[in-house]
């Protein structure tokens, strides 16, 4: 059976009925598990008073995450003005790195100077 066939079997005839009477039961079963509360006048001061307690113990937490947030939020502040503040040391290459690199190995590569060779055959 396919979806659509099964639940029109479910809601027509007697299959329906029972379907009903279980959920009822179901329901009435509910009700004795978890019966309503008693209406009283300190119903919703006995209500506030459980919410608080359970918001006192996450309080502690909450000072502790705050203060530890702020600190962060203070060192990055402190960190980024000393950083924009701080100039850094003119570089000896003004250059790319090619640049660079040649003027690192200058001494290495004398050798092999065209100048360098042909005043060396003559």
């Amino acid at each position: 059976m396919n979806d659509d066939q099964s639940k029109e079997c479910i809601f027509n005839g007697s299959d329906g009925a029972e379907y009903g009477r279980r959920l009822d039961e179901l329901f009435q079963s509910y009700r004795v598990a978890c019966p309503d509360p008693e209406p009283s006048v300190n119903f919703m001061p006995a209500m506030w008073a459980k919410i608080e307690a359970r918001e006192v113990s996450g309080t502690i937490f909450n000072r502790v995450a705050k203060a530890l947030v702020t600190a962060a939020l203070g060192a990055s502040v402190i960190m980024g003005l000393l950083s924009a503040s701080y100039s850094q040391p003119a570089s000896p290459f003004e250059g790319t790195y090619i640049q660079a690199l040649a003027a690192d190995h200058v001494s290495d590569l004398e050798p092999l100077q065209v100048e360098r060779i042909s005043e060396l055959e003559q």
